[in-house]
């Protein structure tokens, strides 16, 4: 057996320790290894989880790309792209779904109620199969021609309305008129985005056209969903090059940049929280060390008369260091992961939907992530043996004998 592994093992050893003030301090460092373990993985799994979470619940009514004009002069003025236009940029690699969409502000009146809202006209391959997921009440579109609307849970309690009533629509027109339409509810929808729920609702685009007197090739903007894989920025730098120079590109960051300088936020956080971690379990296993260090002088300065390298007693030290980190380790990714999926598989700890897109605190645990913190965690730890390397080093047998 190694010489270095066995002295450590020996050291190690309870009973040994039993009378050393290193038994109860290596205990503590053990403590709190796991802890900033336990806390690290929290971290991780909150805040991937909340980026997850958060960017899915925006997908859920919004698109990666949104082409419109430049500079917006009112609602009631169009954009035109020509059909080989679309043809072409439907062909660049990367573009999932090409959207027209209309949106028009509205005032729902039901009877003495009334609500502001804006209609976000669709055709019947927008997102569709997500908003029929989302629907609790009633169904999609039917392809008949009539007017027809789906609202959220929010604006129907609000109004009092069911599926199967209707509801006068007022729209103002550009000369100031108010046009009034009626719209059969034909479905209630439930969004996690709680601002679209309070603000949006579904309807066709063809029934918004006739109401704004536009042309086939007259919208409010195009919605592109791209591959997750491509390349953003050459996918806008391409339709910029086809689309005429009144109208732009925006990404999703573009538009939303508070929202997703927030998520950045939660990144710098959660860094922030696994460098002070860090430190903390360095600054344990250092005195850990120390201690060991300096319980055990007689001991260094006998394997130094014997012959033993600095090197060589400090491997014994170092093999300490390994044990106690990894033991931290272990029992703390158990802990944290059990901590985790706990709080995945219940969702106890809940959240104000208002605020963070999501009703309750998602957890996503990355497993390479999680992998390499571990790695970088005990790496730094190791880091820890320098100074009691100095004392080591400055020990010799014969101020250890004159001592004794």
């Amino acid at each position: 057996m190694n010489f270095e592994l066995f002295l450590a093992r020996r050291l190690s050893s309870s009973k040994l320790n039993r009378n050393y003030y290193s038994g109860p301090i290596i205990s503590i460092c053990i403590c709190a290894i796991t802890i900033s373990i336990i806390i690290m993985i929290i971290s991780i799994g909150t805040t991937n989880g909340l980026k997850i979470a958060i960017k899915n619940t925006i997908n859920q009514t919004e698109s990666d790309l949104l082409i419109s004009k430049l500079y917006e002069k009112n609602i009631f003025s169009p954009i035109k792209i020509d059909t080989n236009i679309i043809s072409q940029i439907k062909k660049i690699d990367g573009i999932i779904n090409f959207h027209a969409v209309i949106n028009k502000p509205t005032i729902i009146s039901v009877e003495d109620k009334i609500e502001g809202i804006i209609i976000k006209g669709i055709d019947t391959t927008y997102k569709s199969q997500l908003i029929k997921n989302h629907i609790i009440t009633g169904k999609y579109f039917d392809k008949i021609d009539k007017n027809e609307i789906i609202i959220s849970e929010n604006q129907a309690k609000k109004l009092k309305l069911n599926v199967g009533e209707s509801c006068i629509l007022n729209f103002l027109t550009q000369n100031n008129n108010l046009k009034k339409r009626k719209f059969h509810v034909c479905g209630i929808f439930k969004m996690e985005n709680e601002t679209f729920n309070n603000n949006y609702a579904y309807s066709k685009i063809e029934s918004i056209k006739k109401i704004n007197k536009w042309q086939n090739n007259e919208v409010s903007n195009y919605e592109i969903e791209l591959n997750k894989k491509s390349n953003y920025n050459q996918i806008i730098e391409k339709i910029n090059s086809l689309i005429d120079y009144d109208l732009v590109v925006q990404s999703m960051q573009s538009r939303f940049p508070s929202i997703f300088n927030w998520i950045n936020l939660f990144e710098k956080n959660m860094f922030f929280i696994l460098t002070i971690m860090s430190i903390i379990c360095l600054i344990n296993m250092t005195n850990a060390l120390l201690i060991l260090v300096l319980e055990r002088i007689k001991m260094i300065g006998v394997l130094k008369s014997y012959g033993c390298s600095n090197y060589s007693i400090l491997k014994i030290f170092l093999y300490n260091s390994w044990k106690i980190t990894i033991k931290g380790i272990i029992i703390g990714n158990i802990i944290g992961v059990i901590i985790c999926l706990i709080q995945e598989k219940t969702q106890i700890i809940k959240l104000d939907s208002a605020s963070y897109f999501v009703n309750y605190l998602p957890i996503y645990l990355d497993i390479s992530l999680i992998l390499f913190m571990n790695i970088i965690t005990f790496l730094i730890i190791q880091i820890s043996i320098i100074l009691p390397y100095f004392i080591i080093k400055n020990i010799t047998p014969s101020n250890i004998l004159k001592i004794n």
